[in-house]
C-alpha cells in the first residue's frame, strides 16, 4: 500500500468527525425528536470510523507480513549466493594446497632427515632419562626377571677394567699444576724473591742449552711438561699448565700465582741442570727449608712431594740420584702457597744426559717416573 492510500482513511475519518460535530450542534438547536435522530446518525458515523480504523490496522499487518516474507526471501537468496561462491573457494584452496604439497626433492630430503633426527633424539632422551623409565619398571614388576642377567655382564667387564688399571695406574682425582721452566725470551726486570722480600731477582731467564744436542732448556721443559700432562690426565688427574707455548711472558711469581689461584694439590716445576764440569750428572729435586719465612707451613708436604718424585724418577730412568736440595732462594717456590717441588731432570752440560733427555724413549721414561712419583705422593 502506497503512502497516498494510507492517508485516505484518516481524511475520511476527519470529515466524518466534522460532520458528526455539525450534526450534534444542529441536534441541540433542533427539537428533541431531532436530537434522537442526530444521536443515531452520530453513532453510525462513529461505527464507520472504527471500521475504517480496523481495516487500516489489518492493512498495516498485511504489509508487515509481506515485508517479512520479502526479507526472508532475500536472506534465502543471499545464503544461496554464498553457497554458490564456496565451491570456487574450495577449488582455489585445493589448488593452493596441491602446490604447497609438492616441495623440491632437496626440501623433502631435509625434512625426512630432520624427522629422523628428531625421532632419534626422542629415543635417546627416553633411553637416557632414568626418571621416565623408573615408573614403568615399578608399575611392571614382571619385567624384573629380564634384568637379572645384567650383573653377569658387569662381572665379565671387570677383568678388562682391572687389566687396564694394572697397565695405567688410576690414582687421579687430584689437581696438579705443571710449570715448564723458563721461556724463549728472558725477563731481566726484577721482582721480590718472596712476598715482602727486599731481595730482588730477575723475573725469569731463558735457561741453559745442551752442549751436545744444542737443544734449549725451555724447549726440553715444555716437551716433557706436555707429555706429563697427557700421562697424568690418562691416570685421571686434572692438570693445569702454566704455559703451553715457548713464546710467553711469565715471571716466576706469575707461575706460582697460577698454582695458588687454581688451588693446586701439587705444583711440579720442570727444569734441567747445567755445570761447568761436564762429568757432573744425575737428577735432583728442590723445595723450601723448614724455616722458610714465606711458606714454611708447606715444607712437610713439599719435602714429601720432592722425595716421591725424585725416587720414582730415578727408578724409572736409572739415572744417578743426587739429593733433595732445601733452599729458600727459589722465587717460584717462595711465592707458592701449595706443595711444590722443582725437578732437575739431568745435566745438559753432560754429553750422555744431554743426548738421553733429547730422545723420545728417555723422555717417556722421565714422564712415567714423574707421574709415578706424583701417584706415590697422593697414596
Amino acid at each position: 500500500m502506497n503512502k497516498k492510500n494510507r492517508k485516505l482513511p484518516y481524511i475520511v475519518a476527519g470529515i466524518l468527525v466534522v460532520l458528526t460535530l455539525i450534526c450534534i450542534v444542529f441536534a441541540i438547536l433542533a427539537e428533541p425528536a431531532d436530537k434522537n435522530n442526530a444521536e443515531a446518525v452520530a453513532e453510525d458515523n462513529m461505527a464507520a470510523v472504527e471500521s475504517i480504523s480496523e481495516e487500516e490496522n489489518m492493512a498495516d499487518a498485511d504489509a508487515s507480513v509481506q515485508s517479512e516474507d520479502i526479507s526472508a526471501q532475500n536472506e534465502e537468496s543471499g545464503s544461496e549466493n554464498e553457497d554458490a561462491t564456496s565451491p570456487s573457494e574450495e577449488i582455489s584452496t585445493e589448488a593452493t594446497s596441491d602446490s604447497n604439497d609438492k616441495p623440491d626433492a632437496a626440501e623433502t630430503a631435509n625434512s625426512e632427515e630432520t624427522t629422523e633426527s628428531e625421532l632419534n633424539q626422542k629415543e635417546s632422551s627416553q633411553s637416557e632419562s632414568p626418571t621416565e623409565t623408573q615408573p614403568e619398571a615399578e608399575a611392571q614388576p614382571e619385567a624384573e626377571p629380564i634384568a637379572e642377567p645384567a650383573p653377569q655382564q658387569e662381572e665379565t667387564a671387570k677383568p678388562e677394567a682391572t687389566s687396564q688399571q694394572e697397565a695405567t695406574p688410576q690414582t687421579g682425582g687430584h689437581l696438579v699444576v705443571i710449570d715448564p721452566g723458563h721461556q724463549s725470551h728472558g725477563m731481566s726486570e726484577k721482582e721480590p724473591n718472596g712476598p715482602g722480600s727486599d731481595t730482588m731477582k730477575a723475573k725469569v731467564t731463558g735457561g741453559t742449552t745442551g752442549k751436545t744436542t744444542g737443544l734449549t732448556e725451555y724447549q726440553l721443559n715444555l716437551t716433557v711438561g706436555l707429555k706429563l700432562r697427557d700421562e697424568l690426565q690418562s691416570r685421571g688427574y686434572t692438570v693445569i699448565m702454566t704455559r703451553e707455548s715457548n713464546d710467553v711472558s711469565l715471571s716466576n711469581v706469575d707461575r706460582a700465582q697460577i698454582a695458588n689461584n687454581a688451588g693446586a694439590e701439587a705444583f711440579i716445576r720442570i727444569h734441567a741442570n747445567g755445570s761447568d764440569n761436564t762429568s757432573t750428572n744425575g737428577a735432583m729435586t728442590i723445595c723450601q727449608t723448614p724455616s722458610n719465612p714465606y711458606n714454611a707451613a708447606f715444607y712437610s708436604a713439599s719435602r714429601k712431594l720432592s722425595d716421591c718424585v725424585l725416587d720414582a724418577f730415578v727408578a724409572s730412568t736409572g739415572c744417578n740420584k743426587q739429593y733433595v736440595w732445601e733452599t729458600d732462594t727459589m722465587t717460584g717456590i717462595n711465592w707458592a702457597n701449595v706443595p711444590s717441588t722443582i725437578i732437575e731432570m739431568g745435566y745438559m752440560s753432560n754429553p750422555t744426559e744431554d743426548t738421553n733427555m733429547a730422545s723420545e724413549d728417555y723422555q717417556r721414561l722421565m714422564v712415567v717416573g714423574l707421574a709415578n712419583g706424583i701417584d706415590n705422593y697422593f697414596r
